[in-house]
């Protein structure tokens, strides 16, 4: 049977210097997997709160960091590929250019959260608002899984407010119950009865003021801008500011708050989501 020390010796010989990130310049060490890193801490230390309080660089056994011998590195619980990817950004020889994937900029998203870089997920969030390609339900799903600001969300919503279809089950799980029910209830508002073909497209005359404008009551979370309030302003409208239409005569003739049904599937979904709710706090007991 192999002894502890030996076993320790051999997973240490096992560890390898990064190729590109093991710095002759570098003053602080970091083991990501068997992969050792050594970087700048400048870097750290100015873009992450949680690095500027914890970060430190300890001397060897020798008292000192330099020479042959390695400062003790500190240990990251993420993956190499990872944390090569935020490397990438502080040391990218392009500078400011970058030709990275929705895969790539997920990544940095992750670890900026985790360890509150904030300007590099500033960075992260512009280059995602590049990239058309990403489909719209996905990049709301992916804004909402990171919390981006809502003022970068308030046009993604517009657009499903404005398209002719409704939001299908399949979107709905993608983007959440109470996103979905906020997009049912601001179409509610912009439209009229839905066609016979099921398409509810706006009603002439409503242009992306009205969806924002919409929006923003339902949200509830900023004042009506002076360009949604000006051009309401210009079609002869009244904001409205209850968040509710007037009241109207339904097709059984009595009056009331306008399109307040919610669609089947979603109704079904609802009581899905309260099901799973009630069933994990089952198995919690």
């Amino acid at each position: 049977m192999a002894s502890a020390s030996s076993f320790e010796e051999r997973e240490f010989k096992q560890l390898q210097r990064h190729p590109h990130y093991y710095l002759s310049g570098g003053d602080v060490q970091f083991l990501v997997e068997n992969q050792l890193f050594r970087v700048h801490r400048y870097f750290f230390e100015r873009e992450s709160c949680v690095f500027r309080d914890q970060i430190h660089l300890p001397l060897t056994p020798r008292g000192s960091c330099d020479g042959d011998e390695e400062p003790v590195a500190i240990v990251l619980d993420v993956t190499a590929v990872a944390f090569e990817k935020l490397l990438g950004i502080f040391y990218n020889p392009k500078y400011s250019l970058f030709d990275w994937t929705v895969a790539d900029w997920t990544i940095v998203l992750e670890l900026t959260q985790q360890w509150e870089f904030n300007e590099v997920r500033n960075l992260a969030i512009r280059e995602l608002d590049k990239l058309t390609e990403i489909p719209l339900i996905e990049r709301i799903a992916l804004y909402q899984r990171f919390k981006v600001d809502q003022d970068l969300l308030l046009p993604l919503y517009g657009k499903l407010c404005s398209r002719p279809e409704a939001l299908n089950e399949e979107e709905s799980e993608a983007i959440g119950m109470k996103t979905t029910v906020l997009i049912f209830r601001a179409r509610e508002h912009l439209r009229a009865q839905a066609s016979d073909s099921g398409m509810s497209p706006l009603p002439s005359g409503l242009d992306v003021s009205d969806v924002h404008h919409t929006l923003r009551k339902l949200l509830d979370t900023t004042p009506i801008s002076p360009t949604d309030q000006a051009a309401s302003s210009k079609k002869g409208k009244q904001p409205d500011r209850t968040g509710y239409g007037a009241p109207v005569k339904n097709s059984n003739g009595r009056t009331g708050e306008k399109f307040s049904s919610i669609p089947l599937f979603l109704s079904r979904s609802l009581r899905q989501a309260a099901n799973r709710d009630t069933q994990r706090n089952v198995e919690k007991v």
